[in-house]
C-alpha cells in the first residue's frame, strides 16, 4: 500500500467498510439525514463552476442518495449519478427523475463518455486504492472538463498530531498539503484548492447540535477541503 502523499508513520486502514458486502445496512437513520446537509458547500461551488464556464454535463462519482445533486446541480445541468448498486437503486426511487448507473470505481464496467464537470465529493477517504478512483475521475473527462473532489481537511477535524482517522468507513485522510501534492503526483493541476463548511445548519435541530458539538471541542465548521482541478495533460 502506497503512502499516497500522507506523512510518514499515518496509519491507513486495510479495509473499506463502505463497501456493501461489509456495511451492510450503510445508510441508516443519521446517514440519511447527513445526506441532505453534509459537503452542501462543496455543490454550492460545483454550481457557481457551472454557470461562470457554462458547463452542460455533470457525473457524480460516489453520489450517494444524491439529494444536493438533484438540489443543487439538476436545475442547472445534465446530471448522471455513479455509485454502488443498492445505493443507486436507494437513488432511483427517491429521484425517478434523476439518471444513475451503477458502478465500481476501482473495477469500472461502465463506460459513461466524457463530462464537462466531474464531482467527487467526501468519496477519496474510502477507497483502498485511491489511485484507481482517480483513475476513473480521468477517464469520465474531456480537455475541458472541470473536476471537483473534496474530503475532510485531516488537520482541522482531528489535529495535526493525529495518526489515524476514527471513522471506520474512512481508510485515510489528507490534510491540504498532502492531498494538493498527491492530485499533482496522479496528473491533475489543482486550480483552486479551499476550506468550505461540512455541512450546513439549515433548520435541522441535529445538525445544530453538530454545530455545537464541534464549537465546544473548538474544531472549526470548515474542515473540507475542496479542489477544482483539471487534468494536467489536457489543461484549460
Amino acid at each position: 500500500m502506497g503512502d499516497y502523499c500522507i506523512k510518514d508513520g499515518y496509519e491507513h486502514r486495510t479495509a473499506n467498510a463502505t463497501l456493501e458486502h461489509e456495511a451492510g445496512d450503510y445508510w441508516h437513520s443519521q446517514r440519511l439525514l447527513l445526506s441532505h446537509h453534509a459537503q452542501y458547500a462543496v455543490y454550492l461551488e460545483a454550481a457557481k463552476l457551472i454557470k461562470q464556464h457554462g458547463l452542460k454535463t455533470v457525473v457524480d462519482v460516489g453520489c450517494g442518495l444524491a439529494h444536493k445533486l438533484m438540489e443543487v446541480i439538476s436545475p442547472i445541468a445534465q446530471t448522471t449519478g455513479i455509485d454502488q448498486p443498492t445505493t443507486v437503486e436507494t437513488a432511483k426511487r427517491m429521484h425517478p427523475r434523476g439518471r444513475f448507473v451503477a458502478d465500481d470505481f476501482e473495477r469500472p464496467s461502465q463506460s459513461l463518455g466524457a463530462f464537462d464537470l466531474v464531482l467527487c465529493v467526501d468519496v477519496i477517504e474510502h477507497m483502498l486504492n485511491p489511485d484507481l478512483l482517480l483513475n476513473y475521475i480521468k477517464q469520465r473527462c474531456h480537455e475541458k472538463s472541470y473536476v471537483v473532489i473534496s474530503t475532510p481537511e485531516r488537520d482541522i477535524r482531528r489535529g495535526p498530531d493525529n495518526m489515524k482517522s476514527n471513522k471506520p468507513e474512512h481508510v485515510r485522510e489528507w490534510n491540504r498539503q498532502e492531498l494538493g501534492r498527491y492530485l499533482v503526483a496522479q496528473g491533475f493541476e489543482v486550480i483552486r484548492h479551499d476550506v468550505v463548511p461540512a455541512f450546513r445548519v439549515g433548520k435541522s435541530l441535529y445538525m445544530l447540535k453538530e454545530r455545537w458539538r464541534l464549537l465546544r471541542k473548538g474544531i472549526a465548521i470548515r474542515y473540507c477541503q475542496a479542489a477544482v482541478c483539471c487534468v494536467a495533460e489536457h489543461g484549460l
